[in-house]
């Protein structure tokens, strides 16, 4: 089977990467369980326009002669539909009333889950320094009278699940009470997963009733191109956990390395070769980072250490954030010269992968990496990973969660049909909500930690530290014990760093 390996935009990953996918067939895919069912394709003829929106129909990607002028469809359809918002406003297709829709739906009864492949070209606010926009919005009814949206199914994926490049939206309900107004019920979701339902959510129950319409609006997107390929169900995959450590205290060796022992795990270490200190060197003959020998004893215990720059570029004292930077020579400066440090020291493990500090990137620094022989680059958006029969939709934009910081992004919630969301992580409840989500979803997710701390610890795992890189040993060694709960009981696999997870190789 072969794997789109394509970074955002039109670039391609070099001759080595492609090599290397051929492992996917035992690596990569190794956790899909179903490839699912088509429920409509995009072909000519099959939506209305009723807000007149410059779409064209019947794209494949080639010429007469087979030669690719396009994106391509990423799961084999004959004919895509290409959208190209004129501006920011609010547009939409559908499939027409309960009739039309019944004549165009291949797959109607959904069984509570359904999956959007669609490509995003120049989306707004990606360059550096920018200021990401645009959002898709899916409705769903199972009114089976006239198909009314007025009380139907809500979906909505904002920047922190779109992302330049292939763009696989999923959406899994669990309980549908939840999206019926006044039922108190509640259900989460990965962050950026706005769910809810309009009036009453009376038509919103799309695990036990078949769908009898549904319709797609995107806003914000003015100046990109959209590519829809299908929209799907029942594509699904073991859910997976790759856990990872951005610093290299000496809790690392002290208290997560030996708790990671006693389940059979092996994590991976993202360290920068240097904290920024004010003053710049091109050239630095030795690598004097502090955490080095712990990284060195989590390493010959069979962990990892994948690329996480130079410099940490924190932003706060004079060096940019990665998604500030505007040369492509210092973004491949700030990988390529860590990638020598770390290989004199014999931490090759990993290399070829790469974390951006403070999850920033661009266009940019996604195209100079993908260039340079990275395989993929974990960031912060669309935490879950999904795997699919066609690969990971977009492997040089992989999300993941700092989970020692009570204040990034959380899970979404829908209570009584109304989204919402919880912000933060830290805390054992919180982190254990996001392992539930991600076993339901049956996706892959990156959570990573700086720092654990014993101070303040009553033992419940539910203490805030005040610190955002830190978190409380009990909130560690209980997010741990649940993990190992879950895997023992099938519900998870806990992979082996990036190199277990890509490869297969491992547990």
């Amino acid at each position: 089977m072969g794997i789109n390996i394509e970074a955002p935009g039109s670039y391609a990953g070099s001759l080595a990467s492609v090599l290397r996918s051929l492992t996917l067939g035992e690596g990569l895919l190794r956790p899909v369980i179903s490839a699912g069912k088509l429920v409509v394709g995009f072909g000519t003829g099959i939506w209305l326009n009723p807000s007149a929106a410059p779409i064209a129909e019947g794209h494949t990607g080639y010429d007469a002669s087979g030669d690719v002028t396009g994106v391509v469809s990423r799961t084999g359809q004959p004919e895509m539909l290409v959208w190209e918002p004129a501006s920011d406003a609010v547009l939409e297709i559908n499939l027409g009333n309960v009739a039309t829709a019944a004549s165009k739906l291949r797959t109607a009864a959904l069984g509570g889950n359904f999956g959007l492949w669609v490509h995003v070209a120049s989306q707004p606010g990606y360059e550096p320094s920018g200021s990401l926009k645009g959002s898709i919005a899916i409705t769903l009814t199972t009114d089976t009278g006239t198909g009314s949206n007025a009380n139907a199914l809500t979906v909505s994926y904002n920047i922190n699940q779109v992302r330049e490049g292939w763009n696989f939206l999923k959406f899994v309900q669990r309980n549908p009470a939840a999206y019926v107004a006044g039922s108190g019920e509640t259900e989460y979701h990965p962050f950026g997963v706005a769910a809810g339902s309009f009036g009453t959510g009376g038509a919103s129950d799309i695990l036990n009733s078949p769908i009898t319409g549904l319709k797609i609006g995107v806003s914000n997107f003015g100046g990109a191109t959209l590519t829809f390929d299908s929209f799907v169900t029942g594509i699904s995959s073991g859910a997976q956990i790759v856990l990872g450590c951005d610093a290299g205290g000496a809790d690392l060796v002290d208290d997560a390395l030996p708790l990671f022992q006693s389940y059979g795990w092996t994590g991976y270490t993202a360290v920068p070769a240097r904290i920024w200190d004010g003053t710049e060197s091109r050239i630095m003959p030795d690598l004097t980072v502090p955490s080095l020998s712990r990284i060195q004893e989590t390493y010959a215990a069979g962990w990892e250490n994948i690329n996480h720059t130079t410099n940490h570029l924190p932003g706060a004292i004079t060096s940019p954030k990665m998604a500030e930077l505007t040369s492509a020579g210092e973004i491949a400066y700030e990988l390529e010269h860590v990638k020598g440090l770390y290989a004199a020291k014999g931490l090759a493990r990993g290399v070829e992968f790469y974390a951006s500090p403070q999850s920033s990137s661009s266009r940019l620094t996604e195209k100079v990496i993908a260039g340079l022989d990275f395989i993929a680059q974990r960031h912060a958006r669309k935490p879950n990973v999904s795997v699919t029969p066609w690969g990971v939709d977009n492997l040089h934009h992989l999300g993941s969660s700092d989970i020692g910081s009570a204040a990034a992004a959380g899970v979404s919630s829908v209570t009584s049909g109304v989204a919402s969301s919880v912000v933060g992580w830290q805390v054992f409840s919180k982190i254990k909500r996001m392992v539930d989500v991600i076993e339901a979803y049956g996706d892959t997710w990156f959570p990573f930690w700086h720092g654990i701390t014993h101070l303040g610890d009553s033992g419940s795992g539910e203490d805030l530290t005040g610190d955002n890189l830190l978190m409380t040993y009990s909130a560690f060694q209980m997010t741990l014990d649940y993990i190992a709960e879950r895997e023992a009981a099938g519900g998870l696999r806990v992979r082996d760093g990036f190199t277990g997870w890509y490869y297969g190789v491992g547990r």
